[in-house]
């Protein structure tokens, strides 16, 4: 009788949820929802605002090579192929809130660690489905929620980086967090010497601190991930710390001289920051994100093709 979890943790693993940079193993990958086919039907399904294409250089100190495409609407046989030869990557923007079956994997997946992580409840979750081409990559950036990587198929390595200061500035998280910049961060080559390694093949699931610096590089085939985030109390108070020092040193023209979590001043400044954006006086701020400057375009060889005005492809 074959074993119908998802998640075969070991006690190491558990013990590593959350606090660490670690790999673990996943069956997520043996679902039918991630073949060829399926994945091509649901990009005909998913509205194609979700479907964000992006392209990138090959430097991981250029980050200005990360450029948005504009909307495609190629049949998702079509741009399966392309990514699968070109130089993109593809985030399906919130897949859960739009297709069913990823719904009830995310469900599963979650419902499983909360079994097996004692205390962990997480208030929310989301996810976003990635399809990405052998050379592709993703610059040095730090992402606000605790995340998962999931990955499916091809063979992918992360790079993550201690959250010190020499790694990410107070100023630059704080911005971040606060949502007034966007999730990359300056890097220097130097960082990798204090890197943890990730490599992940299919089966594998990769996490890390919230807040911790890292990078993705494919190492070949196209590569299908499936990144989920999920909300905790422990989360949102931090969340709330570091947005509330923002405001502090934009607003006020004080500089924090603290980053503790826990004690009577972090959680003067935790309620101070919930309270203001309940009254709409603190806004956390829209990150918009790089305007599209190309087209995914089958008739070139990268898929990076001119924007076109209209319709893309």
């Amino acid at each position: 009788m074959t074993d119908p979890h998802l998640l075969p943790w070991s006690f190491d693993d558990i013990d590593a949820f959350g606090v660490r940079p670690h790999r673990a193993r996943h069956r997520l990958h043996e679902q039918p929802l991630f073949t060829d086919d399926a994945l091509a039907d649901l990009l005909d399904r998913l509205p194609r605002s979700v479907v964000h294409p992006y392209t990138m250089g090959d430097d991981p100190l250029r980050l200005e090579d990360w450029r948005r495409g504009g909307p495609t609407d190629l049949p998702g046989k079509e741009l399966l192929e392309i990514v699968a030869r070109g130089h993109l990557w593809l985030n399906l923007v919130g897949i859960d809130a739009h297709d069913r079956d990823v719904a009830r994997q995310v469900d599963e997946l979650y419902g499983e660690i909360r079994d097996l992580v004692p205390g962990f409840a997480p208030m929310r979750t989301s996810a976003t489905l990635i399809l990405s081409s052998p050379s592709a990559m993703v610059y040095y950036h730090a992402d606000n929620q605790p995340n998962l990587l999931w990955h499916l198929r091809g063979r992918k390595r992360a790079y993550v980086y201690p959250r010190g200061q020499r790694f990410v500035s107070d100023v630059d998280l704080e911005r971040l967090v606060a949502g007034a910049s966007e999730e990359e961060l300056p890097f220097d080559l130097g960082y990798d010497e204090h890197a943890a390694v990730l490599d992940l093949e299919p089966g594998q699931v990769a996490w890390w601190p919230q807040n911790s610096p890292h990078r993705v590089e494919n190492a070949g085939g196209m590569n299908v991930s499936l990144s989920t985030e999920h909300w905790t109390a422990a989360s949102a108070r931090r969340e709330h710390l570091w947005a509330a020092n923002y405001y502090l040193r934009d607003r006020l023209g004080w500089a924090p001289r603290s980053t503790r979590e826990r004690g009577l001043a972090p959680a003067a400044k935790v309620a101070a920051m919930r309270l203001g954006r309940r009254a709409g006086v603190l806004d956390p701020g829209r990150r918009q994100g790089p305007r599209p400057s190309f087209s995914v375009d089958p008739d070139v060889p990268t898929g990076v093709g001119p924007l076109r005005v209209g319709r893309s492809g």
